[in-house]
């Protein structure tokens, strides 16, 4: 069945079709992102550009038509890819290990929590989330029924380039979605709708994909419904999660990022060109003595046996290389200024940052971890939300309480073991033995089970082996003395 435009699903199709292209291609009403654009359009940069400089591979500068051939290898290679440390750098300190629910005796994190996670794979889908997150700005979850036969839901980490919600502007929450993406097996562009009912449309498109850096162009006659795909679940399937301010780590620092790379490039471009000094020779005459013009061509070769017979005034010029220190310092100090920009510590982004001094290394280090404790706490809801439609979706109704849902963080900062070593000795009085290997050795709560069960044998062992004593056992009781006899 073709779309019909004029139905209230037939709009909302073609609406977040439109919005889900123009956030891929960075464009608005027809005008395409770009740096000449002035600042009251408010236009953000393509998703599919953001990537780019994500990968490390940003647009290269303007080059000569002449010159493109013999000089864009050249720029490719004067590319440093600050941006995905910007973004690794957060993403790694960001782990999450488990979840808290309404059950009961889940201080340590919930089983059937974990259950979930193992299924689906969660620490690493979570971890590709929170790239996407601090890349693009936006991230998505997709929570599914469990299939036939199976038991556990489906969690996917969506691709925010195939991906789009249209949220209610009263809560923020997501009311509809859209999910677009080639199947290059059929040659067909897919679409899934999301209804605020739980309904999920599927339509489909034969031929050339629409999923271009083109305009938008949406033809209804090319779309059609598939109606024996179509889903209820009862249920609103998808999270959407927000970065600060809606846009990604390094989104607002383009410039920043091409200005360090055009230094660069220019760095090593010129010591490359000055591997060839540019040389002269001076006062050579221009014929011999019978008056026959000479020909230089062949006569000056570089070679190691070569020896060169001149007149006595002949003056040899070679140029002086140019000092670098300049512009490795100019480039130094605007890693300083990008990494203060972004609260990312200088020796993530240049190893000579760690023979600075302490206190300044300490107060970059305070300040990124500021930056993740917020950016931990901006998905905290998004992943109680997702665990929540997992258990709903499963029919577990008590755990499904998305208020009782607690994810489980891992410590930002990593300690070395013999401060481990020495904070839990010098706590051991003062804090539960379980709040000492969580707290403070960082191990993670599904390890505490573990623990215990080793830490009971290790005591039992001592025992038995006469290295502790034994506990105290009960007094026995006295003898009863006997009757006396009686005459």
């Amino acid at each position: 069945m073709a779309i019909d435009l004029e139905t209230p699903e037939g709009q909302l199709f073609k609406l977040m079709a439109r919005n889900l292209h123009e956030r891929r291609t960075g464009r608005v009403g027809g005008r395409q992102w770009s740096r000449t654009v002035a600042a009251t359009v408010k236009i953000r940069p393509g998703l599919e550009l953001l990537s780019d400089y994500r990968r490390g591979d940003p647009p290269l500068n303007k080059i000569h038509q002449g010159w493109a051939d013999y000089v864009r290898e050249f720029i490719r290679m004067g590319r440093l890819n600050i941006a995905g440390l910007t973004v690794s750098s957060t993403r790694n300190r960001m782990d999450l290990r488990d979840f808290r629910t309404a059950a009961a005796d889940d201080e340590q994190g919930d089983v059937a929590a974990r259950d979930i996670m193992r299924h689906n794979g969660l620490k690493t889908k979570f971890r590709d989330l929170h790239d996407d997150l601090l890349t693009f700005g936006d991230a998505y979850t997709l929570t599914v029924p469990p299939g036939s036969g199976e038991k556990y839901a489906v969690i996917t980490n969506e691709d925010p380039r195939a991906m789009i919600t249209l949220d209610d502007p009263a809560t923020g929450r997501p009311k509809a979605g859209i999910k677009i993406f080639r199947d290059d097996y059929d040659a067909e562009d897919l679409a899934y709708l999301y209804l605020p009912d739980g309904k999920i449309r599927v339509a489909r498109q034969k031929g050339r994909s629409t999923l271009t850096n083109a305009p938008f162009r949406f033809d209804p006659k090319k779309w059609l419904f598939d109606d024996a795909k179509d889903l209820d679940i009862g249920r609103f399937p998808i999270v959407h999660y927000r970065n600060e301010g809606g846009h990604g780590e390094f989104e607002e620092h383009l410039d920043a990022l091409d200005r360090i790379n055009d230094k660069i490039f220019n760095e090593w471009w010129i010591g490359k060109i000055q591997a060839f000094r540019q040389r002269a020779v001076k006062n050579l005459p221009d014929s011999d003595d019978d008056g026959k013009e000479i020909d230089y061509t062949d006569m000056f070769m570089a070679s190691p046996d070569a020896m060169w017979q001149v007149p006595a005034d002949v003056d040899f010029w070679e140029s002086t290389p140019i000092d670098l220190n300049p512009i490795v310092v100019s480039i130094q100090k605007d890693l300083e200024r990008y990494a203060a920009a972004v609260s990312q510590p200088l020796h993530t982004i240049t190893p000579d940052a760690a023979n600075g001094s302490a206190e300044g290394a300490s107060l970059m280090r305070e300040e990124h971890l500021y930056k993740i404790g917020d950016r931990i706490d901006r998905v905290d809801p998004g992943h109680a939300e997702t665990m929540s439609l997992a258990f709903a979706f499963q029919g577990d109704t008590a755990r499904s309480d998305r208020a009782q849902i607690e994810p489980i963080w891992g410590p930002t900062e990593r300690f070395s073991l013999a401060q481990k070593a020495d904070g839990a000795a010098k706590l051991k009085d003062i804090l539960p033995q379980e709040a000492i290997w969580t707290d403070v050795l960082q191990y993670a709560p599904a390890d505490v089970a573990r623990l215990r069960t080793l830490r009971g044998r290790d005591l039992i062992f001592l025992r038995g082996a006469g290295g502790a004593p034994a506990p105290d056992a009960p007094p026995a009781p006295a003898p009863t003395p006997p009757e006396p006899i009686t005459p």
